[in-house]
């Protein structure tokens, strides 16, 4: 089978690291892959190992994408392409009306909480509409009018192989604990309250560091000069890093006691909170979106509301005080990670949309 992979950038983030993890896996299944995107660093991974990347600019949400459309078209009948798969809307709108002209099935996935608007609704315009969670589902059905005959959940996973699980990584308590927040830098993360958490951690253990790890987002510069801020009013300035963009999240990981994912809004899975899993770091998480598909609160992390930083810093106390709580509830993560969100799962199941799609 002949698949073309649609995406806007292949820079950072949890949708572009699925795309190439999915095409790397769909090639060892004996498929070939094709992707389109308009570029970015993590293009190299999939040209180290022999996926054909194509530069278009199809993230550019102006009247010229009409004249990519063609262009995607050809990319189409050149490569005999099969089924071609989109995971955001403006490439998906692209790829739909290529796929209009070339009679070619076309199909989407659908990551998150998409506005209710006419530009949305591509997503919901595929042959076959698969989802990474539940919560998704229903706001596909929901709000897109998505019949549940068309939709096919499968989550998102990961190759097991490639991240190292510590297993006896809390035997003991650790005298100088790190706390890590990955995410890019917007109020939606949550990185605000998570610096006012942090507070409250700190005065009852001064020895505990926080990582706050990610990219500015574009636009949102201000909000990193008011977590800098935030910082310095809190003298928390020996207690809290901004690392950046890196791209090693499983060694990050590893480093850590705890991951907190501390979302204000629902999200539609939360990729590092399984990476967390895989390498055997607890979690603590905003009780929102598709986080409690992942964490059962008390079995496999610790949840609290959204927003709510007391509750936040609490979660995180519980976790770096008792080390065998943190123990248990990393091994039962790591074990539904095992059960229900690896690469081959995921892989596997959407090469069975595309053939379902492509048969019906």
């Amino acid at each position: 089978m002949n698949i073309l992979q649609i995406i806007p950038a292949l820079e950072s983030g949890g949708v572009e690291t699925g795309t190439i993890d999915l095409s790397l896996s769909l090639k060892k299944l004996g498929q070939t892959v094709v992707v389109v995107s308009s570029g970015g660093r993590m293009v190299k991974e999939l040209e180290n190992n022999g996926i054909l990347h194509i530069k278009l600019p199809v993230h550019k949400k102006s009247p010229t994408s009409l004249f990519v459309i063609p262009k995607v078209a050809q990319v189409i009948k050149t490569h005999k392409i099969d089924v071609v798969h989109a995971s955001s809307r403006l490439p998906a709108w692209i790829a739909f009306l290529a796929c209009k002209v070339t009679k070619t099935v076309f199909v989407t996935s659908c990551h998150g909480f998409y506005s209710k608007h006419f530009f949305s609704s591509i997503m919901a315009r595929g042959k076959l509409v698969m989802v990474i969670s539940k919560t998704i589902e229903k706001r596909m059905t929901e709000d897109f009018g998505v019949p549940k005959k068309k939709i096919r959940l499968i989550y998102r996973g990961l190759d097991l192989s490639r991240y190292d699980y510590l297993q006896d990584k809390y035997d003991k308590r650790s005298a100088m604990p790190i706390v890590l927040n990955i995410g890019r830098l917007t109020p939606i993360k949550g990185q605000y309250g998570f610096i006012k958490a942090m507070k409250h951690v700190t005065d009852k253990n001064k020895n505990v560091e926080a990582w706050i790890i990610g990219g500015v987002q574009k636009g949102k510069e201000n909000y990193f000069d008011r977590l800098q801020a935030l910082v310095k009013e809190l003298a928390l300035e020996k207690n809290i890093r901004f690392f950046g963009l890196k791209s090693n999240v499983p060694k990050l990981l590893k480093k850590g006691d705890c991951l907190v994912l501390s979302t204000n809004v629902p999200e539609g899975f939360g990729r590092t909170l399984i990476e967390a899993g895989a390498v055997g770091t607890v979690t603590c998480a905003s009780n929102t979106g598709g986080i409690p598909e992942i964490i059962d609160d008390g079995i496999s992390g610790i949840l609290f509301p959204p927003g709510n930083d007391i509750k936040m810093a609490e979660g995180i106390l519980k976790l770096l005080e008792n080390p065998g709580l943190s123990k248990t509830l990393a091994q039962n993560l790591r074990k539904k990670v095992e059960q229900n969100f690896t690469l081959t799962q995921m892989a596997e199941s959407t090469l069975s949309v595309y053939k379902e799609a492509i048969l019906h």
